[in-house]
């Protein structure tokens, strides 16, 4: 018979509960809307990126992927088994008093400190060194931005440096309407493209994920924000769990915000289009791009 059989349901149950009091006795948790967050106790981060969602009883950790109910938390956390966990947390054992001695816990990843995953600043460098000023581009035009004001252009590509968390050009993207390439190979995190603020910046630096979208921010800001883009899901997902110091507001789509704010961070909707769509055939004729 298993050790979990040996517990009743109604005492799994029971122990599942109140999972923000149970996870509350082993680590600081603090309210971000309807959920609780803190720093994942399962591998090293500085900024939250662990989250308890008492309507769901459940936690999961956008860092390292860390999840499940109270009882699970408990037995990972501590090191002890199912049915030591379930009586632990419904009183029925002190595990001080016990002769159980919980393990250390171990952590489930370990988050890498570089800067960018591929780095080539040489390649980066000559791929920007063969472009040519734009004062628009097809891609940008057809995702309903307004005026890039000077964008690079390479074989008909779009090609967006990216910097690392030192400011150094590591990478470059070619984006068409087909897809992105990479200089350097595909960032898996850190690497970022940023639009510098064109005038006074006003403190607000935000992150998202979508080049287009990232111009079409800067521009709704007035050119006063510094607007980071991740290029892709998995990257932006990794700097909002890793390096939240680099930005404080998130760019998405308005059906997206609950979500984000949930995670706790503060929202700036995607403006409203200034363009509508056009087809590419109609681009080429474009006083936009001309």
């Amino acid at each position: 018979m298993s050790e979990e059989r040996e517990v009743s349901r109604d005492q799994i149950e029971k122990a599942n509960d109140d999972i923000v009091g149970v996870i509350g006795r082993h680590i600081q948790l603090k309210k971000t809307g309807k959920n609780w967050s803190a720093c994942c106790p399962f591998h090293k981060e500085r900024s939250p990126s662990f989250t308890v969602s008492p309507e769901k009883g459940m936690y999961y950790c956008f860092g390292c992927g860390a999840g499940g109910d109270a009882v699970k938390f408990v037995r990972e956390h501590l090191g002890i088994g199912f049915r030591d966990a379930v009586e632990s947390i419904n009183g029925r054992i002190d595990l001080e008093s016990s002769s159980i001695t919980p393990a250390a816990p171990k952590p489930r990843a370990v988050r890498c400190d570089l800067p960018g995953h591929a780095e080539n600043p040489e390649r980066a460098a000559s791929f920007v060194a063969r472009c040519s000023h734009v004062p628009q581009h097809p891609y940008l035009a057809r995702n309903n931005t307004a005026p890039s004001g000077d964008a690079l252009q390479l074989k008909g590509a779009l090609i967006v440096p990216l910097l690392n968390n030192l400011g150094e050009q590591v990478n470059a993207a070619a984006i068409t309407v087909t897809g992105i390439t990479y200089a350097a190979g595909k960032p898996s995190f850190g690497s970022t493209a940023i639009l510098e603020p064109g005038s006074e910046h006003d403190g607000v630096t935000i992150i998202c994920q979508d080049y287009a979208h990232a111009w079409r921010l800067w521009w709704s800001r007035g050119g006063r924000s510094r607007v980071l883009c991740t290029m892709d899901a998995g990257n932006l997902s990794w700097m909002l769990a890793n390096c939240r110091e680099r930005f404080t507001h998130v760019g998405c789509d308005p059906l997206e915000a609950e979500w984000f704010h949930e995670q706790g961070h503060e929202i700036i909707g995607l403006p409203i289009d200034p363009y509508a769509y056009r087809p590419m055939a109609a681009l080429a004729q474009s006083d936009a791009i001309a």
